[in-house]
């Protein structure tokens, strides 16, 4: 079966979209960095499975996955983390940790941050670690089928600031 990238998924659909492309970046917080987008406006998959199959979530660039409260929120009790190994063949056209959120093509089903699908666009990575693709909100949802989940994610954010100090430094004045 042939397995489209997703400006080709994009094209065959006749869905418009925006190629955003930017200096290779390997974390989605570095991407929004580069970019200038908000972390709470570029979006990050996480590949997570259950005994039953793999499934995308999609979550704000600058929130992590709280895998406990996802797993309550779904109601799956064996849900975990997939490494890279487990599930790198199912996206042949696609960079490992460059998938965009198009788990349908790949046979898994999508859940979107709600807060995601407020917005009236959705940016993600778009197959490559230099390349991301601004769509539609609604098209994104109508063909992913993604469903929305208001559990399961946190912002992060650093309360304090980390100073690191040798014993042994004195103040110079």
């Amino acid at each position: 079966m042939h397995i489209p990238n997703p400006t080709e998924y994009l094209d065959d659909l006749g869905i418009d979209y925006e190629l955003i492309p930017h200096i290779t970046s390997f974390t989605a917080q570095q991407t929004a960095r580069q970019t200038q987008i908000k972390g709470s406006r570029l979006s990050k998959v996480v590949i997570l499975g259950s005994q039953l199959h793999l499934m995308m979530v999609v979550i704000p660039a600058d929130c992590s996955l709280q895998l406990e409260s996802l797993a309550k929120h779904l109601k799956l009790d064996d849900l975990q983390l997939v490494s890279e190994e487990k599930f790198k063949d199912r996206f042949p056209r696609c960079e490992i940790g460059a998938m965009p959120p198009f788990g349908n093509i790949y046979g898994m089903n999508v859940f979107v941050a709600q807060e995601l699908l407020s917005s009236p666009y959705i940016i993600f990575n778009g197959g490559t670690h230099n390349l991301l693709i601004r769509m539609d909100t609604e098209d994104f949802q109508r063909i992913t089928g993604a469903e929305p989940i208001k559990a399961g994610y946190r912002r992060e954010t650093i309360q304090h600031p980390i100073i690191s100090r040798r014993k042994d430094d004195r103040a110079r004045v």
